[in-house]
């Protein structure tokens, strides 16, 4: 007759017909609970060394970290940011624990850096935020989130949320703005001052300088220059004809006719503009704009006979916009010529004397966006 062996009960062992002793019986159920026992507790101590580890990893971060729920629930905290938001953030919402609200934000209207995650969104960087601290002042985070907990359909359990103190550098980039700020005002004080010299030589000289300015930067408006630019145009524009204050009154006003000899002497200005600006830390190109203001794109122009693209563009514009105001105003030894013989002028030297594209838009400017002069 053939018989099954079962496990060994102790020592020996059984067939299936045999009647296990009683006594072998409870010594294998009471070694199954102690080796369960012990393997619950091997557990349960590999789980606690595993989270005694990952922990103390996150504690080392450097940077202040949060685990949130899909309810917006902070559901743990490391030591550093329990230090600077409050020991009893794990619990409260993040709207409540980072800053203060009492309800949770609208998820529709303004979704969150955690929001947008529960969203769908993979990871978020947010590089500044700010956010409440334990004593009721705010402060400037560098925030970061991830999902790290998915269910079964793939939608976020759990985020991770990471906050780096930026504060230091925020109000440092404060401060830099600020003083940004002070240098413009003075840097403006200065060209006014500069512009102002002019006018006690040859008040004709700071209205034309006013009038081309304006003309200038509506056309790099127009033509679509960054603001960087637009300044640079602005601050050479007023104080282009600076170095005409080298040049002897008598000339400047001089009713007839310019004779040679004295053009000479005019044509010496944007060089000594140039000279008298140069040292002056305008952190734009402003003293080279008013160098090259008179260069001509075929290099006819005056002082160095620069060429096309060896001219700045800004140049080129202050360029076409002092022609358009020279002819349109009036001159000491002329009456005014007016637009349409400007416009005669820059059209028929479009591209010889004047940037194509300069004189384009400045011509629209005036015809069709319905641009005057004051």
């Amino acid at each position: 007759m053939k018989t099954s062996i079962i496990e060994p009960l102790g020592t020996g062992s059984f067939s299936v017909n045999d009647k296990i002793p009683q006594e072998v019986l409870i010594k294998r159920i009471e070694q199954l609970e102690k080796e369960n026992a012990d393997n619950r507790r091997a557990a349960k101590e590999n789980l606690h060394n595993c989270e005694a580890r990952y922990t103390a990893m996150l504690e080392s971060v450097d940077a202040n970290m949060t685990l949130v729920d899909k309810d917006l629930r902070i559901l743990w905290a490391n030591n550093r940011a329990k230090n600077i938001f409050g020991e009893h953030i794990v619990g409260k919402s993040c709207c409540e624990a980072m800053y203060g609200l009492k309800a949770l934000c609208d998820r529709k209207k303004s979704p969150c850096l955690t929001q947008k995650l529960f969203n769908g969104n993979r990871c978020i960087k947010s590089q500044s935020l700010k956010l409440k601290v334990k004593d009721g002042s705010t402060k400037y985070f560098e925030g970061n989130a991830k999902v790290v907990s998915r269910d079964n359909e793939g939608n976020p359990l759990l985020v991770v949320k990471v906050y780096k103190d930026i504060t230091e550098r925020k109000l440092a980039e404060v401060e830099l703005r600020q003083s940004m700020k002070q240098m413009r005002k003075n840097l403006a004080c200065t060209i006014k001052a500069i512009a102002r010299t002019v006018e006690t030589k040859d008040a004709y000289t700071a209205g034309h300088q006013r009038r081309s300015t304006e003309i200038a930067r509506a056309v790099a408006y127009e033509m679509g220059l960054d603001k960087q630019m637009i300044d640079g145009i602005r601050m050479a524009g007023v104080i282009h004809d600076l170095g005409k204050i080298s040049v002897p009154a008598g000339i400047l006003n001089k009713p007839g006719q310019i004779n040679d000899s004295e053009m000479a002497l005019i044509k010496l200005h944007p060089q000594a503009g140039y000279e008298i600006l140069k040292g002056i830390d305008f952190n734009l190109p402003v003293a080279d704009i008013v160098l090259q203001h008179h260069e001509r794109i075929n290099g006819s122009g005056y002082p160095h006979g620069l060429q096309d693209e060896e001219i700045l563009l800004e140049a080129k514009i202050i360029g076409v916009a002092d022609v358009i105001e020279a002819m349109a105003s009036h001159r000491p030894y002329r009456p005014a010529l007016g637009l349409d013989d400007a416009f005669e002028e820059i059209t028929m030297y479009r591209g010889i004397l004047y940037d194509p594209d300069v004189v384009d838009a400045s011509i629209d400017l005036f015809t069709n966006k319905g641009f005057r002069l004051n």
